[in-house]
């Protein structure tokens, strides 16, 4: 019986030493959700520079990047629609730069927080280059002279070297206090 048990052991033993061993990467090459981020890489620094450009109110490197046909997603309250998705804002990348340049007309001292961790560029398994941004918008309200400050997180999508659609996210609370601020004389 303890040959037998034996054998069995060793047996046993051979087989586990022949099995094809399962790497770690398959599983992750696999997972099409998944992929790798740098903060370094051109996409990081030209939307850095966007923003960089936004703060001066200058629109220029946003008609650059941005194709003219830009879909912009601004993640906020009653902008879902019937099947819960966020609207797509409509008049693409004229009317969406005409939008980010209308806050310089209601607000001052615009920055946007630039700290490391800020900024990556996500590339995924499945081939999308997605550049993120977890920061923090300031202004003065011109109409309140309120100081603000609103958590702000981004997602630029890529194809090739052009930005084809944002997705925002922010409270909006403190934009649509200032435009009523501005419409009442």
């Amino acid at each position: 019986m303890k040959k037998l048990f034996l054998s069995l052991i060793v047996l046993a033993t051979m087989f586990a030493c022949n099995a094809p061993e399962k790497k770690a990467d398959d599983a992750s090459s696999k997972d099409m959700e998944g992929g790798s981020y740098i903060s370094t890489d051109d996409k990081t620094a030209k939307v850095k520079e966007l923003i960089e450009s936004y703060m001066k109110g200058d629109s220029s490197v946003a008609h650059e990047l941005f194709v003219d046909s830009l879909k912009a997603y601004d993640g906020f309250a009653q902008n879902v629609d019937s099947l819960n998705n966020v609207k797509v804002s409509p008049g693409g990348r004229s009317a969406f730069i005409n939008a980010d340049m209308y806050t310089h007309t209601i607000f001052s001292d615009i920055t946007m927080s630039l700290k490391p961790g800020d900024l990556k560029t996500f590339t995924g398994n499945n081939g999308q280059v997605a550049t993120g941004y977890w920061g923090l918008w300031s202004g003065k309200g011109k109409h309140t002279n309120m100081e603000t400050k609103v958590p702000l997180h981004m997602i630029l999508w890529w194809k090739d070297d052009k930005i084809v659609s944002i997705y925002r996210m922010f409270d909006p609370a403190t934009l649509n206090a200032e435009v009523a601020a501005s419409q009442k004389k």
